[in-house]
């Protein structure tokens, strides 16, 4: 494992490289615990659980199982989550030093969710409030994100991105 989780300052638990991890290196899979249905609710004794869910394109949730629930939000991640075939990964976006955070955005894969929440990142150009939607972020972030959007994303809202990759043309 190229990894292990640990105490933070600011989030409680996060993921820390044991090693240097090259830049799109892949670090770890995600596994997941159960499924989230109507049916199968978190229970009372998962609530701890809710930050730790992986909402998927086809409305399914999951949780997401340990270390890799670990992995926190930064505004300025050193990775990204990539799908193939319905199995999700951690890649490292640019070379990761050993004892860093191994961070994702949580926002860039996200759309059409009611809910706001303030972020504690500490990044240097932390956006501090986010409200889950990608197409709410600032157009430069948009347009730096592009690249690290997983390909069901991509897929899912082509019309919305290529509207917005018009209008950097024509900015």
């Amino acid at each position: 494992m190229k990894f292990c989780a640990k105490n933070t300052d600011l989030k409680g638990v996060g993921l820390y490289a044991k090693d240097t991890i090259s830049a799109y290196s892949v670090i770890a899979d995600i596994r997941y615990l159960r499924e989230v249905t109507k049916d199968n609710p978190l229970s009372e004794s998962e609530k701890h659980l809710r930050d730790h869910q992986h909402y998927w394109p086809d409305g399914r949730t999951f949780i997401v199982d340990v270390p890799e629930c670990y992995c926190n939000h930064s505004c300025n991640p050193n990775a990204y989550i990539y799908s193939a075939d319905k199995q999700y990964f951690i890649i490292a976006k640019k070379d990761i030093t050993s004892e860093e955070e191994i961070t994702v955005d949580y926002e860039i894969q996200t759309t059409g969710f009611d809910v706001a929440w303030e972020c504690k990142c500490g990044a240097p150009h932390c956006r501090g409030m986010h409200k889950w939607d990608f197409f709410l972020l600032a157009p430069e972030i948009i347009r730096e994100s592009l690249p690290f959007l997983d390909p069901w994303f991509a897929q899912v809202h082509g019309k919305k991105i290529r509207k917005i990759l018009n209008q950097f043309l024509k900015g």
